[in-house]
């Protein structure tokens, strides 16, 4: 299959889903403690970071309050200059609902259900690139759906759950673009014609081998199971270029920081059966995996838990066990915000 060349910059953007996510958090943090001095002083230093997540903030208490909920008490805030970030105070006092209000919520199951709907509606913000993504891709995928695709060259793609992949083949060159997720390639070699996956600024060449890549909320990781593959990010001072060999991975941060390893080949590519093998791997990784089989959001906001090292064979395709069993097992504790939700805290 053959596609035209397509520009190289990604309309998804990656940090203002990050951010998205976030806010949601905040905001299911106040809707359950809107008096909460801290959680207030915490919104305030957030949106203070940049000029994204007071954009973003802002797009979240607005969301809710064209959703239908009380008016707010400092309407001003609303208003707020736009050189002002949007404050805490500026959410707190629509999730006060008072009985009798246009949505007529009552005490704590009511903050959390107007949390669940302002999540529901964060989502909506965070995934809203997706209609530009598919005008760009050439495959995606839904949650948990595995596709394999033949390329006119002979190389075969698997593409991961919740992922996508914009295809643009020259006389001089084969080339893939990962927009989305994660996939696995096992490349046809053709000297005349190298064979390039891009994700973010991130080229992984080769001429003939099996190997993965994934976009990550930390980077972008490439692990080879068989071959050998360049891996080059030119916007790092000095610029990244690593050889890999059967068993090596690297994940490439964002913006700065790259890290290295090895694992069994045979476990790369684990995920197209749909498990996931860890070998003294932080749990994190097992989150982002769970990821692309959950049809919402998974948030972490226990990083002990997050960096905890495990070993064994974690089903993907039932994810909310899994993640249960493994906060279980360490500490944590995982609360269903919405439908669409599901929090992991430190118990």
């Amino acid at each position: 299959m053959t596609s035209p060349v397509r520009p190289s910059d990604d309309p998804v953007d990656p940090e203002r889903q990050r951010a998205s996510k976030e806010a949601s958090v905040l905001f299911v943090l106040l809707a359950e403690a809107p008096d909460d001095a801290d959680v207030k002083a915490r919104i305030d230093a957030w949106c203070a970071q940049s000029t994204l997540h007071s954009e973003v903030w802002e797009r979240t208490c607005r969301t809710y309050r064209m959703m239908g909920g009380s008016a707010a008490v400092y309407e001003a805030h609303w208003k707020a200059d736009a050189s002002r970030p949007p404050s805490a105070a500026a959410a707190a006092s629509p999730v006060r609902a008072r009985a009798g209000g246009p949505l007529g919520f009552r005490g704590r199951r009511g903050l959390l259900a107007v949390a669940g709907l302002a999540v529901a509606a964060c989502l909506a913000i965070a995934v809203a690139p997706a209609a530009y993504l598919r005008l760009r891709a050439d495959i995606v995928t839904s949650t948990a759906e595995l596709r394999t695709i033949d390329l006119d060259d002979g190389s075969r793609v698997r593409v991961g759950p919740q992922s996508a992949i914009g295809i643009a083949f020259s006389e001089g060159e084969r080339r893939v673009h990962l927009l989305r997720g994660g996939a696995f390639f096992e490349v046809a070699p053709d000297a005349r014609r190298p064979f390039r996956v891009v994700a973010e600024d991130v080229v992984t060449t080769v001429l003939g081998t099996a190997f993965e890549v994934a976009l990550q909320e930390d980077g972008v990781a490439v692990a080879v199971q068989r071959g050998n593959v360049r891996v080059d990010k030119d916007s790092l001072s000095p610029p990244l270029s690593a050889d890999l060999k059967a068993g090596d991975w690297i994940r490439v941060g964002m913006p700065l920081l790259a890290e290295r390893g090895t694992k069994s080949p045979q476990d790369i590519g684990d995920w197209t059966a749909g498990q996931f093998v860890a070998r003294n791997r932080p749990i994190a990784e097992i989150v982002d995996r769970l990821r692309g089989y959950y049809g919402g959001m998974i948030v972490v906001q226990d990083a002990a838990f997050s960096r905890r090292l495990v070993n064994g064979v974690y089903d993907l395709r039932d994810p909310e066990t899994t993640l249960r069993n493994l906060a279980s097992a360490h500490d944590a504790v995982v609360r269903q915000i919405s439908p669409w939700m599901l929090l992991v805290t430190a118990r």
